[in-house]
């Protein structure tokens, strides 16, 4: 029996170093041997800083809102905690490219809240407006960081400190700050390493001022400017790939934090309520923060894409619900590549985890390539596209070969879930079918699959969700042939036509909105058991793409 699960094992580490050093090891390499002099390399140092502290100051914002939040939502209520817990995921589902640009037709010049109140947020379009929008979108990484504290939390300490006459936010703030800290630098490290990469906030809210990060400066840089723009891009993309991979792996080896935010400890009790007053102002102070970032912009967006030409004001008369229809039919050529794209990938990730789940507990070298491939999912996504194209452009470019790579390369890490799930699966009904003479694949399928499956079909909706908005990785290596409907939404915004960019915005957000609620979605059969919630384990890596709680 130890030698058909070693013959197991082995197999596994061999398809995954052989993945590892295919969609890691070369790319990486070959972008390292291959850069240039530096030269110019002073002129990537800008857009450097600006993608550096834009995402510095975001990170830290998302993480203490999204953790504040956490905290009051857990004392402020007990009944529709599902609901909250869905809502708080919003800004996760909503593609960052369309939650930039909801926001500027929410409060810029001339958006809704301008044409209604003639009120306007001037500094929307410039450093301070991407800085927030990257803060909105990743507020809810502080908020699961949240959960994972209080799940943490002894509130013993809580209720003797209160039987001595403290107050209850002296009393609380004794029990949740030793459990907050861990926490707190797990989701300020991955907020930054997901702000350091994103490409679609800045480029909405921040290329139309002069504002130009680095992930905006390669794509610029690959699109006009020629020899030297391609040595300024490879550069760019080293830099944003050490960057990031060194703050997510600080998170996760030097703090040693387990990354499965938002997930409860067995028995672990609730926090207790707070005051009626304090629920009170908590769940109106909330209900005035999801209107205001996500509520108010959403609901811009969806009637700019209802008003039947730009400019007109967004009353009843002037809608046009055919409208809605006639973008998405133009693109559907878009749309095809970019459901059969993403749900490939998404089985090939699956079907690596499962693998990685064989091979990593038995295996050394397993290890190391399912930590190579993580990295990838680490680092942003402008920097695995040109560490892609550098390595397989020559021979792939314009296929979807080379976007079906970078897919799975840059998703893989999701896949983390599944070998933490594995891992956690108990071997006795594995051994109890064996010893009943089941055999290895009865076994498997009666004992370990159970247990693994909800993190596989929650693996599997994430790396779908992912694929369907991912604009980064399309933008820079799509050709003629293999346009995404991502793509087709920048096309539209660069071609000024706001209406169609509306109006696709609006059905990808509703795809990303049913694919979160459905992972979210218990199964009936775990209900009926009596087993607890399932959460989204998120691997430790920027969050460009959905994560769930």
């Amino acid at each position: 029996m130890k030698s058909r699960i070693s013959w197991i094992a082995a197999v596994g580490t061999l398809v995954l170093a052989a993945a590892a050093a295919f969609l890691c090891g070369y790319p990486v390499f070959d972008l390292v041997v291959g850069l240039p002099t530096a030269a110019g390399l002073a002129s990537t140092l800008g857009p450097l800083w600006n993608a550096l502290w834009t995402s510095a100051l975001s990170s830290a914002i998302a993480s203490l809102v999204g953790m504040a939040w956490a905290v009051m939502l857990s004392g402020a209520a007990r009944r529709g905690r599902a609901a909250l817990h869905a809502i708080s995921l919003l800004p996760l589902w909503t593609p960052p490219f369309i939650g930039a640009f909801a926001l500027g037709d929410a409060y810029a010049r001339a958006g809704l809240l301008d044409q209604w109140a003639h009120v306007h947020v001037g500094w929307l379009y410039g450093p301070w407006g991407v800085t927030a929008a990257l803060a909105i979108h990743a507020a809810p990484i502080g908020y699961l960081s949240g959960l994972t504290a209080i799940a943490a939390m002894n509130v013993e300490p809580m209720w003797a400190a209160r039987s001595c006459g403290a107050g209850w936010f002296r009393a609380f703030w004794a029990a949740f700050r030793p459990v907050a800290l861990r926490p707190l630098c797990a989701a300020w490290a991955l907020s930054f390493a997901f702000a350091l990469g994103d490409f679609g906030v800045p480029y909405e809210l921040g290329e139309p001022s002069g504002f130009r990060t680095a992930a905006t400066s390669i794509f610029a840089n690959l699109s006009t400017g020629g020899t030297q723009g391609f040595t300024a891009a490879t550069w760019q993309a080293f830099e944003l790939m050490a960057v990031g991979a060194l703050a997510v792996t600080v998170s996760r080896g030097v703090m040693r934090f387990d990354p499965g935010l938002g997930t409860s400890a067995p028995g672990a009790p609730p926090l207790p309520l707070f005051p009626k007053r304090a629920r009170a102002i908590s769940l109106a102070a909330y209900a005035l923060y999801v209107a205001t970032t996500s509520g108010f912009p959403l609901a811009a967006m969806v009637l700019t894409a209802l008003t039947r030409a730009y400019g007109l004001p967004p009353t009843p008369r002037n809608w046009d619900a055919a409208g809605l229809l006639s973008p998405l039919v133009s693109a559907w050529p878009a749309l095809v590549h970019t459901v059969v794209l993403a749900t490939v990938a998404a089985a090939v990730i699956a079907l690596l985890g499962l693998v990685a789940a064989e091979a990593v507990p038995a295996s050394a070298m397993a290890r190391a390539a399912h930590l190579a491939l993580w990295l990838l999912y680490a680092a942003p996504g402008t920097a695995v596209a040109v560490a892609i194209l550098v390595a397989f452009g020559h021979a792939l470019y314009g296929t979807w070969w080379i976007l079906g790579l970078a897919y799975v390369a840059k998703f893989y890490g999701l896949a983390d879930a599944i070998v933490a799930a594995r891992r956690n699966a108990q071997l006795d009904p594995w051994r109890a079918a064996r010893s009943f003479g089941a055999g290895p694949a009865g076994a498997y399928g009666a004992a370990i699959w159970p247990a693994i499956r909800p993190a596989v079909r929650q693996v599997a909706l994430q790396a779908l969700m992912s694929g369907l908005y991912e604009v980064t990785l399309a933008s820079l290596l799509y050709g003629p042939n293999t346009q995404t409907i991502a793509v087709a939404v920048l096309s539209a915004s660069e071609g000024g036509d706001v209406r169609t960019v509306a109006v696709l915005a609006v059905w990808m957000t509703a795809a990303s909105f049913a694919l979160g609620l459905l992972a979210l979605r218990e199964p009936k059969r775990r209900r009926s058991q009596g087993l607890s919630q399932l959460r989204m384990a998120m691997p430790a890596a920027p969050l460009e793409e959905v994560k769930l709680g």
